[in-house]
């Protein structure tokens, strides 16, 4: 065993060519002293890991080792090591150290089945719930306090309340419930539309005690959400209402008892009071908080003393009514453009709307009508959805799902559909509500692409622990606008002749030729079979007839998946000829007949990596795509990792044998957030590594003034090519491409 001078040694040349202080290194090893010389190297080896993520990181852990290793033995350092490291990402080097100085209770606990439980552990079981009871696309991050915005549910990191870890798990599940509640009450819509535009954040303005006015308006919500989960989800409140109640319980006075008393009872009204009956809980939903709020406020006010929330804050949550505003208001502003695109897309072929199905026709042209009858069709009182049609010149057309579910949503919102939503459809639609156009159709469908939008989750490769970060990102897959624009038609016209040179070259690539063998009769003599065949004469055997070759051509099967960079770094000259390549190879494939899928990529921080359809496997080649393709424009960041791993998955969902992705970028991966330099090109290597494990082969056309060296490590030396001019193109990509599908 080495002694403690050479593994101090040791410990500077792991680190090389950082230069700590001396002083600083002296005093974490006269700690390490006291430890075995076995366990000191173990400690030591995992310096290398932690060192390029923090400095200060590392040398905390080797303080708090030494005390580690006295609770738990040498085995266990590792995964000690790899939970460190990951609350330090989410909670930084204070959250780092508070998790390393209570080993029993955030290390050996959760180890037991006690203790604290991590919003990134519960969040897969978390999500399909939350959006299962609320019938939303609801999101989950993370935030110091419960709270809100409409669209994403944020929760506490980490919860650790309760000893026993399936109490702290419930207690995540009643704070997303609590939290839907929130959003379901309608009470930042209630502010938002205080005044035009939603931006109203301030509906406590006037109150002297805003701290106190807060609280009970906090309060109020709580009491309200509690009585409509009562009835919801009746199972959740049975399980639940203990740790509500021990959490209330908490609630402390700073002086006089009074307040703090009067506050516990009104919180713990609703939980201990067992709500069974639907009418109790309608007119408790119907009781607006912000109505009640002053009465309560006026009482509030006249008791003695203080409180302090405690862990009961949690129930209360946070009601941030700027977020919440700023979101709705955009929220509403994408609804107005999809509605109005999907009903006029719907009226755009008919001529004389009339009543509901089931009623007398009636013909008129009044597009107030229009929306009254749609209102009557999606209506949530309406629960035997006995009409699911409006006439049309007496003939009963089936109104499309995605437009009365977009108008429940508005419904839900506003009460009504403004009568500005049907003005701005009859206007796109002719007016009249003439027959529809292409405008028309491409617009409904890029609204209905929006209103499906999906998120994904993915994995993250962190190369300096040589793990990856669980569920790290979050992917957005949504559809590309289609502009009206003549950059295509341009660009066909100033390189016909080389897509003609492309074209031919591809043509020729339409079949497959193979050689198959032991055929009774073909082009020419297998010598194999026919020795076989003789040696059988010679030994007395009857020889096998099939003693030829035959040369068959067979159709392609092949998918092309194109990923296309659409980040900032691509604006000017390379954003330009990335997009004139990918007309050019859409020309040429079409006339191949190879299916392939068209996909742009940008984004900002992990939470919100976006990909944009372009053009699906499945879907035509025509005008739409096309203006899909000049509507690619430079964003923001270009984190390759999600969109690789997205269309790998979409690729295994092929049929086809031969599967290609191809990138077509600037080359560099680069994020806002620590997503740069050699973490990124580890982790967009090891993404295109998953992918040729599964059997998808990846290629690169990087297109820029200068070729880049960590290009051969991410894609292979082979695989990738250098396009610093777009002439060059062509006979480049042909080659290319029957390599890969040869």
């Amino acid at each position: 065993m080495i002694g403690l001078a050479e593994q101090k040694a040791q410990f500077y040349a792991s680190i090389l060519p950082a230069q700590p202080n001396e002083w600083e290194v002296d005093e974490v090893f006269d700690q390490l002293a006291a430890l075995p010389g076995e366990s000191r190297e173990v400690l030591l080896s995992q310096v290398a890991t932690i060192w390029p993520v923090s400095h200060s990181l590392c040398f905390a852990y080797l303080r708090e080792g030494v005390s580690a290793l006295r609770a738990f033995s040498v085995e266990l350092v590792p995964e000690w090591v790899r939970q460190v490291l990951a609350v330090y990402e989410k909670k930084g080097l204070a959250g780092a150290r508070t998790f390393m100085a209570d080993i029993d209770k955030h290390f050996l606990g959760p180890m037991r089945g006690e203790a604290g439980v991590g919003l990134a552990e519960v969040s897969s079981i978390l999500m399909p719930y939350i959006r299962g009871i609320s019938g939303r696309h609801l999101h989950l991050d993370s935030a110091i306090a419960p709270g809100t915005d409409t669209t994403t549910i944020y929760l506490p990191d980490f919860l650790d309340q309760f000893p026993q870890r399936d109490k702290n798990i419930l207690l995540f599940k009643v704070l997303a419930s609590l939290q839907w509640g929130q959003i379901a009450s309608g009470i930042y819509q209630e502010v938002a539309a205080e005044v035009p535009g939603g931006q109203s954040d301030d509906p406590l303005r006037g109150y002297p005690d805003r701290k106190l006015a807060n609280d009970l308006l906090a309060a109020l919500q709580f009491r309200r959400v509690y009585a409509f989960l009562a009835v919801e989800l009746p199972g959740l409140v049975r399980q639940g209402s203990t740790l509500c109640t021990q959490l209330i319980e908490q609630i402390v006075p700073q002086d006089a008892k009074e307040r703090c008393q009067a506050l516990q009872a009104f919180l713990q009204q609703p939980v201990s009071c067992r709500i069974t009956s639907k009418s109790l809980m309608t007119h408790s939903w119907q009781s607006k908080s912000l109505d009640l709020l002053p009465e309560i406020y006026a009482n509030f006010s006249t008791l003695a003393g203080s409180y302090h929330l405690g862990p009961a804050a949690l129930l209360l949550g946070e009601l941030n009514f700027s977020r919440a505003g700023r979101t709705i208001s955009l929220r509403r502003q994408e609804e107005k453009q999809q509605f109005v695109a999907m009903l006029a897309a719907f009226l755009g072929d008919k001529r004389q709307p009339a009543a509901a199905s089931g009623q007398t026709p009636e013909a008129t042209t009044s597009i107030t009508d229009v929306l009254a009858l749609l209102q009557q069709v999606a209506a949530p009182t309406d629960e035997a959805r006995a009409r699911d049609q409006i006439v049309f010149d007496n003939e009963g057309t089936p109104i499309p799902e995605a437009l009365l579910a977009l108008t429940r949503n508005i419904i839900n919102d506003f009460g009504r559909v403004p009568q500005a939503y049907g003005q701005a459809a009859a206007g796109l639609a002719g007016g009249g509500m003439h027959k529809g156009n292409q405008a028309i159709a491409e617009t409904a469908s890029t609204a209905l692409a929006l209103a499906t939008e999906q998120v994904f989750r993915y994995d993250e490769w962190d190369y300096r622990r040589g793990g990856y970060r669980s569920d790290w990102c979050n992917l957005e897959e949504k559809s590309l606008s289609p502009v009206r624009s003549g950059f295509v038609a341009a660009t066909l016209t100033k390189y016909g002749v080389l897509l003609k040179k492309m074209r031919r070259q591809f043509e020729m690539l339409r079949t497959t030729d193979r050689i198959v063998r032991r055929q009774r009769e073909g082009d020419d003599i297998d010598l194999d079979a026919l020795i076989e065949a003789l040696g059988d004469y010679q030994a007395g055997f009857i020889p096998s007839d099939r003693l030829f070759t035959r040369l068959l051509r067979d159709s392609r099967s092949i998918t092309t998946m194109f990923l296309v960079d659409m980040s900032s770094s691509t604006e000017g000259w390379i954003g330009v000829a990335l997009k004139e390549a990918l007309v050019l190879l859409a020309e040429a494939l079409e006339t191949a007949g190879d299916q392939f899928g068209i996909y742009g990529f940008s984004g900002m921080r992990r939470s919100r990596s976006q990909l944009f359809h372009i053009k699906h496997p499945e879907e035509p080649y025509g005008t739409v795509v096309q203006r899909r393709i000049a509507a690619i424009a430079p964003r923001d960041y270009t984190r390759m990792g999600p969109p690789i791993r997205h269309l790998t998955k979409k690729l295994l969902e092929s049929q086809s044998k031969i599967r290609l992705l191809v990138v077509i970028s600037d080359g560099k991966p680069e994020d806002y957030d620590d997503y740069k330099g050699q973490y990124a090109i580890e982790d967009t290597r090891k993404a295109l590594l998953e992918a040729k494990g599964v059997g998808v082969h990846s290629f690169c056309i990087t297109i820029d003034k200068s070729a880049h060296e960590y290009l051969a490590h991410m894609f292979g030396a082979r695989n990738y090519i250098f396009v610093n001019n777009i002439n060059a193109l062509p006979l480049k990509m042909v080659q290319m491409y029957r390599l890969l599908t040869s």
